[in-house]
């Protein structure tokens, strides 16, 4: 009679893709759960309290990922929405700890998908809570606010950050969205596992789908905050975040020691100086793209130093 051996490793892989199947499973479950709840939790909403359920249809149907974006934070009196590359993963991680998340402090830099996960960073989707979120958007006690970036150094973060030297085929996420819609944008445009997107090619392909909502990475912060039935009572830019900010910090009543772990260094993705990835052209590409960012948030039509 003879019996089989299955050593530590190759159980510690079985284990691994028994996880995986697991969390694609949850994954593939998810919609579904998600609209069983909504079916059970709709006509409560529609009774009890219309108002909030009207105002978070009306989101839903026009707004730009709000349930992606917007993070409802009753605990402080907050409303953020938030700006892809534009200190978004700083803001929520700053959130996150507030509300007491004591992992926050212990996330590295290559773990900043983690203040995007609610179910890591505790923070509260519109759906979660549709009446809370209702009364944020419109309490006086409420600070509703976002951050805006110049589309400059936007752009160029958005490149450095998930662009450069990808080679262009399936397998990652944001080269994914560029391959579906490279065709209908420019079939000139580059494409092959031999291949990466010049901050050119990329500075052509955003400006061509700037308005596709097919991306919030570069899609226009115009479009990202309008937000129907808010009003903001903080537009912060990244360029000024310290100070901007504070708006914040007084808001919530922040500690001496909250404030200071609030205003660690910008990461930036550029290894060089902002000018040498620009030429006069680019910047004019960019500025017709994005022109009314600039004009909303006043920014300036020449580069930042």
């Amino acid at each position: 009679m003879t019996t089989s051996h299955v050593s530590p490793a190759d159980q510690a892989v079985s284990g691994k893709r028994r996880v995986g199947v697991i969390r694609r499973l949850e994954r593939s479950l998810r919609p579904g759960l998600r609209n069983l709840r909504g079916l059970v939790k709709e006509p409560f909403l529609a009774w009890a309290h219309p108002e909030a359920l009207a105002f978070y249809r009306r989101a839903m149907q026009t707004a730009y990922l709000p349930d992606d974006l917007i993070d409802v934070v009753p605990q402080l009196k907050i409303l953020y929405l938030a700006t892809p590359k534009a200190a978004s993963s700083r803001i929520r991680s700053n959130l996150a700890a507030m509300i007491g998340n004591d992992t926050v402090s212990e996330w590295r830099s290559d773990q900043n998908w983690k203040v995007h996960n609610r179910k890591a960073s505790n923070l509260q989707a519109p759906r979660h809570g549709i009446v809370q979120f209702h009364r944020m958007a419109t309490s006086p006690e409420a600070l509703r606010f976002t951050f805006v970036r110049n589309p400059y150094t936007r752009l160029l973060s958005c490149w450095a950050d998930q662009y450069r030297d990808r080679p262009l085929v399936p397998g990652y996420g944001r080269v994914e969205v560029y391959l579906a819609h490279r065709e209908r944008a420019d079939p000139a445009l580059p494409v092959g596992a031999d291949k990466s997107l010049s901050f050119a090619d990329f500075v052509a392909f955003a400006c061509t789908t700037s308005t596709w909502r097919i991306d919030k990475h570069w899609q226009r912060q115009s479009d990202i905050v309008d937000l129907p039935g808010v009003v903001f009572d903080l537009i912060g830019k990244t360029e000024t975040f310290a100070r901007d900010f504070e708006r914040v910090l007084d808001h919530v009543g922040a500690s001496e020691e909250m404030r200071r772990a609030a205003m660690p260094p910008l990461h930036t993705s550029s290894r060089r100086r902002l000018a040498d990835y620009f030429t006069p052209e680019l910047a004019d590409t960019i500025y017709r793209a994005y022109e009314r960012d600039f004009d909303q948030f006043g920014y300036p039509r020449a580069l930042p130093e």
